[in-house]
């Protein structure tokens, strides 16, 4: 297994484990739009994304940077923002890859941190991401609200 970043050679194989995320996210699968969406992204370099290849050439996960930055501290921050592993290949440390990849760039990029957020029903991801070294933001009450 070996982790790169996309390149348009892999958007097809990404489509279909994008599209399984967004199915366990409670969205609908849409191929066109999903295709279009991360073409966007890689062409006019919005996001940074890594994706792990089998032997077999097939995509098995992939994660989903986004750059911020802080004004106090005049530096970029990443915002990973999406994090999935096709259900073929869970557990066999997919995740762990692509999140050390993830940390690794934000440390290329002179990155201050990375942040990140789960549900908090999302058990398996919370132990993941504390093995890895993240920690819960107790400092910080994150809000949002919808845009009509």
């Amino acid at each position: 297994m070996q982790v790169r970043k996309l390149t348009e050679k892999y958007i097809d194989k990404l489509v279909d484990v994008v599209d399984e995320y967004r199915e366990f996210c409670g969205f609908s699968r849409s191929y066109k739009e999903t295709k279009e969406f991360l073409l966007y992204l890689l062409v006019e370099k919005k996001s940074t994304t890594f994706i792990a290849i089998n032997s077999d050439d097939e995509v098995m996960g992939f994660i989903n940077l986004y750059p911020s930055y802080s004004t106090l501290a005049l530096r970029k921050i990443w915002i990973l923002n999406d994090l999935a592993v096709s259900t073929k290949f869970r557990r066999l440390g997919v995740a762990q890859l692509l999140i050390k990849q993830g940390l690794l760039f934000a440390q290329e990029t002179g990155a201050i941190r990375v942040e990140l957020k789960t549900e908090k029903s999302n058990l398996g991801a919370q132990k993941l991401y504390s093995e890895i070294g993240f920690n819960i933001d107790n400092d910080n009450i994150y809000y949002r609200v919808p845009v009509k």
